[in-house]
């Protein structure tokens, strides 16, 4: 048995689940619907270049729920049920397990993700719009490494748990924190720093940065300075699209680096 076997059985088995159905469908309908109204709420001209600014916000919510809800429970249901100790027992060793888990509800996600874009696209372009291939090409591939990201870090909390539970507390906590809390946070500093005369209009360079850490922030950053003709992020080379870049990649290896460290050294007896 190999990763490949795994993530196959395993993708399978969790796409016959009503939950991740749901979930997927969810997300699909979105993004298609996005396509659908773009060309009649969005501003002229219509093309799939433009098209990410409009859908950016709608994937900074919906990836993050549907990447961590679909993953969490990859590793840590088969650790609770005992199922692990049996898998490990084959010609299988702990990184072929998290590698295959990893491939096959990461396929689930970024699957659903680029297919529903590709149709989203057609509707952008048909009747009246305009395909600008190479740069919708480039969207869908960081559009697919923010899916990878957010399975990543759903694998990464059914690595780092030890109950389902806590698995999904802590993924729910990450969700909260980085798609829901942070951007309010940082805005109602940048209001207050305002208010109190400490900073004029914006925050310094160095905040700016470090409040755009997130996964979200750093796609949004990706999407506007790379793919979107006309449009840009302003300030110093460290607020650019290619550090943006380089940052998501890191979101996608870092945390299920270290979740995996932890997972390869614990006992699970």
């Amino acid at each position: 048995m190999t990763w490949r076997h795994i993530a196959r059985r395993d993708g399978a088995l969790t796409a016959r689940t009503r939950s991740t159905r749901l979930l997927l469908g969810a997300l699909v309908t979105v993004v298609v619907l996005a396509g659908y109204l773009y060309p009649i709420a969005g501003t002229a001209p219509f093309t799939t270049a433009r098209f990410p600014g409009f859908v950016i916000g709608a994937l900074t919510t919906v990836v993050p729920f549907v990447g961590v809800l679909t993953s969490y429970g990859a590793v840590v249901g088969d650790r609770e049920s005992g199922a692990i100790r049996l898998s490990l027992s084959l010609p299988l060793s702990r990184s072929d397990l998290v590698l295959g888990k990893t491939v096959g509800r990461a396929g689930l996600v970024v699957g659903a993700l680029v297919g529903s874009l590709l149709l989203a696209g057609a509707l952008v372009v048909y009747p009246f719009g305009e395909l600008a291939l190479a740069r919708f090409l480039a969207f869908l591939v960081v559009a697919a490494l923010f899916g990878l990201v957010w399975s990543g870090l759903g694998i990464a909390v059914s690595l780092a748990a030890a109950t389902r539970r806590r698995a999904l507390v802590l993924g729910f906590g990450l969700v909260f924190l980085f798609a829901i809390v942070w951007d309010a946070a940082a805005e109602a500093l940048a209001l207050g720093l305002e208010a109190a005369g400490i900073i004029d209009g914006q925050l310094p360079g160095p905040v700016q940065f470090a409040l755009g850490l997130t996964p979200g922030r750093v796609f949004e950053r990706v999407t506007v300075d790379l793919v979107v003709p006309g449009t840009g992020v302003e300030g110093p080379w460290y607020l650019g699209g290619w550090v943006a870049l380089g940052l998501l990649v890191l979101w996608a290896a870092v945390p299920l680096g270290l979740a995996y460290r932890r997972f390869e050294g614990s006992d699970l007896a």
